[in-house]
């Protein structure tokens, strides 16, 4: 397993540094340099999904025993934090490279869902969270409640592998809306392929 995760590393690094945020004749601003690059800071985020750690804070702690061959030197909780707020876009580079590496993404069927994401339960969250742009009042049929938060699109291969993702504000985009805007936006899939889903997203001009 730990031979496989640093090749698998190791690879995602070669790609996000040749095509995605390459550092060669990069000017480099005043002060310090960052303990990771743009490209680091990804892999120890993609490390931690990998190896199922969901706490932030433990795995920063824990991540020398694991990954401290590869990088011997990590980033305080804050300055991890803020660096990885300003790698959306290169996150999401680095989750489609992962989708494509696994054997199913050649193989036609996809799952797509969509789940309710609580972001706040306090009207002084709801005034001030930086998630206002997206986030709304929406309803959990599953648990029959009403949340704030926003509304987590998937579509995922047969094992679970993410090929497409989005955040929608529940109060303005239904379920079918949002896929169809993922489909537009997204290649999930080599080619033409089924898509496997529940009644939500069911209605005229879905694919």
């Amino acid at each position: 397993m730990k031979t496989e995760l640093d090749a698998l590393l190791t690879a995602l690094y070669v790609y996000l540094d040749d095509h995605v945020m390459p550092s060669r004749g990069r000017p480099r601003g005043r002060g310090r340099p960052p303990v990771l690059t743009s490209a680091e800071a990804v892999e120890v985020a993609v490390a931690q999904v990998l190896l199922r750690c969901d706490q932030e804070r433990y795995w920063l702690r824990v991540a020398s025993a694991r990954i401290g061959h590869l990088f011997p030197r990590l980033p305080s909780q804050a300055v991890y934090n803020r660096q990885l707020r300003e790698l959306g876009p290169q996150m999401s580079a680095a989750a489609l490279w992962l989708a494509r590496q696994v054997p199913t993404w050649h193989e036609p069927p996809r799952l797509m869902d969509g789940t309710p994401v609580r972001c706040g339960a306090s009207r002084v969250t709801v005034n001030r969270s930086s998630l206002g742009e997206i986030a709304g009042y929406g309803m959990d049929k599953s648990h029959h409640a009403f949340y704030w938060g926003a509304k987590l699109m998937l579509i995922t291969t047969a094992d679970g592998a993410v090929t497409a993702f989005s955040l929608a504000c529940p109060k303005e985009l239904d379920e079918r809306k949002q896929a169809l805007h993922l489909l537009h936006v997204t290649p999930i899939a080599p080619g033409p392929c089924p898509i496997v889903c529940d009644k939500g997203f069911a209605g005229a001009g879905c694919p």
